[in-house]
């Protein structure tokens, strides 16, 4: 469908109240106007909702806008409410069955021109049949890395949209949005949603006027200090990400406590706690914002000036996601990590608890087995095992996969067959990926490399020059050295120059067959009962580090990790093995048993 300039521009003006258009929004809106399927790759705070909105307001069809989270839904719908546009609805568990009639008629009725749904909205007969019955002109997959199993949030139901896209949508131009895709993930994309002659538009993912730092801290109380002081004198509006609603509710609190306005907001906060958190935070009656990462997406706030991550994310693609929320207004904002070792550990436990075993996975699947023709319910699955949402969501995606069993349509479980075999290659390839993601990470706080460098080429974009980081700064280079050498690994320590060469070569004396924990007992000279049992206190470098304490000696071995030299495998356990990386640097050709090996049969 070719349209003039002209209208676009006066429907950006007259219902959207803008002036112009970025260079990449039109080259996408043309695309998508035209009928041709299209990737946009364009950083955060671009604009990429404007991308479908703009062509809803003029497609003759209905535009399915697939989005991962409700929170994210409610506030794009908001966002055009207070523009005036009415012709949008949603439909996610959170509206009434009643509701719901309303909102399906009005969609049939073309009442609806913009409609947001979840990825598992499709899985419902009635919404298929729905798709049946009016006509769809464009379907936007919103955060389209969920489709990616390499990406950082991987979702199978989004991963199922090219089977309904083939059967529901054939006439509809499909329009795939991200923020955070690698170059990796970028031709996943592609090839899961199977679709012929896609068009690629990307932007660059420099943010220039954003300032990144890294600021290594001890404890928590450095971190309060730290978060105090950058507030009370940016006096600006700010978010400060942490890992656990718990801790975000504790900061907000200690924040207020010192004088600051802040307000919290997490999931699980009721939907008027969040709405409020987040109103007072748009109107400026808080300056800041204390989140998890249910806060940001879709909030219509540009003057942001500081995004401050207390713990460590995950992820590169989750901190610059996250970071990018500053400075909307391409003025001058600050990002600033605080890296504690102690969040490294606490990312593995998170990784470790959100990945189900075989065992719980084996478990889930003899339950939904039990109840026979009685569906299972989740929350009764959460009550009769001892595992985390996100592990259980895991366990059940994998049994869905294997088609073990089937998804009812109010989301309660029946299986398939009552003696199938599970195989748990995907999801430990899936926790594989997450645990090099984290070591990516890691790296990013730990090395003394341009931060901008670094962000942008793992996104597969080269730059030429940084415009500001604690790295590139020669004012700040000193405060990075200063603090790399007094923080919490000793590694460049003068005195402790062999300290790497002894954690490689226990690494490779035990063959991988022990985690941190127990190499930084060793070094130490624990005088743990299991060391002796196992005849680890036999090894040859037992205890010759016992100067260090063992926070120091597991961040010694973290940046390791991170440098590439150790890489952590995950499991119930997680070992450490040595990398060829780190064999080069041993002196090892190859990582191989030395002839100081110790027995542990």
């Amino acid at each position: 469908m070719a349209v003039s300039d002209f209208l676009l521009d006066s429907v950006l003006h007259e219902r959207f109240g803008l002036k112009e258009f970025r260079p990449k929004q039109r080259e996408v809106i043309d695309h998508v106007m035209n009928g041709r399927h299209t990737l946009a790759l364009l950083p955060t705070g671009y604009g990429k909702s404007l991308c479908y909105q703009v062509p809803s307001q003029i497609l003759p069809g209905a535009t399915i806008v697939v989005s991962p989270l409700i929170a994210l839904m409610q506030d794009q719908l908001n966002g055009l409410m207070r523009r005036g546009i009415t012709n949008a609805t949603l439909l996610n568990s959170s509206v009434s069955p009643d509701e719901l009639d309303i909102r399906f008629g009005g969609i049939k009725a073309g009442v609806f021109k913009l409609v947001f749904v979840a990825p598992e909205r499709f899985e419902s007969p009635r919404f298929r049949n729905l798709l049946e019955q009016i006509d769809v002109s464009l379907l936007v997959i919103d955060e389209a890395h969920c489709i990616s199993q390499w990406g950082h949030d991987f979702r199978p139901q989004y991963r199922n949209l090219s089977s309904y896209i083939l059967s529901h949508l054939k006439a509809a131009s499909v329009l795939a949005l991200t923020a955070t895709a690698t170059p990796q993930v970028q031709r996943d994309i592609i090839q899961s949603l199977n679709l012929s002659n896609m068009n690629v538009v990307t932007g660059s993912f420099d943010r220039p006027n954003i300032r990144f730092e890294v600021e290594p801290v001890t404890n928590a109380v450095s971190k309060d200090n730290f978060v105090f002081s950058a507030l009370k004198s940016t006096n600006a509006p700010a978010i400060v990400y942490t890992s656990s609603r718990k801790e975000a509710e504790a900061l907000s609190e200690r924040m207020r406590q010192s004088g600051l306005t802040a307000a919290c907001y997490h999931a699980g906060l009721s939907s008027e706690q969040r709405q409020r958190a987040q109103k007072l935070f748009e109107g400026d009656k808080v300056s800041t914002i204390v989140s998890t990462v249910a806060f940001g997406m879709g909030v219509d706030k540009a003057n942001i000036r500081r995004v401050i991550h207390y713990n460590l994310p995950g992820s590169l693609e989750s901190y610059y996601q996250e970071a990018g929320r500053a400075g909307r207004d391409g003025e001058s904002a600050t990002c600033t990590l605080l890296y504690q070792s102690k969040d490294v550990h606490t990312q593995r436990w998170l990784m470790d608890r959100n990945f189900p075993t075989a065992h719980q996975v084996e478990i889930a699947y003899k339950l939904i087995v039990s109840s026979g023709l009685q569906p299972m319910r989740i929350s009764t699955l959460l009550d009769d095992m001892d595992i985390a949402d996100s592990a259980l969501n895991s366990a059940l995606d994998l049994l869905k996969q294997l088609q073990l069993i089937d998804t009812t349509p109010d989301g309660s479980f029946l299986a398939r067959v009552s003696d199938g075999t599970i195989e748990m290659n995907s999801l430990n390839q899936r926790k594989l990926r997450h645990s090099q993601r984290l070591d990516q990470m890691i790296r990013y706080a730990q090395d003394a490399i341009c931060r901008r460098r670094q962000i942008l080429g793992y996104f597969g974009q080269v730059t030429e020059a940084c415009s500001g980081c604690d790295v590139c700064d020669p004012q700040e280079r000193t405060h990075l050295e200063k603090h790399r050498q007094t923080g919490q690994s000793v590694l460049e320590d003068g005195k402790t120059s062999n300290l790497a060469e002894a954690i490689l070569q226990i690494v490779t004396d035990l063959n991988g067959t022990v985690g941190r924990t127990t190499i930084a007992q060793i070094l130490s000279g624990s005088g743990n009962k299991k060391l002796k049992e196992k005849g680890l206190d036999r090894v040859p470098l037992f205890g010759r580090f016992s100067v260090f304490k063992q926070d120091q000696l597991l961040a010694s071995i973290d940046e390791l990790i991170g440098k590439g030299d150790l890489q952590s495998i995950p499991g119930m356990y997680p070992k450490v093995v040595i990398t060829a990386n780190g064999a080069q640097k041993l002196g090892n050709a190859k990582a191989v048993i030395s002839s100081s090996v110790v027995d542990l049969r």
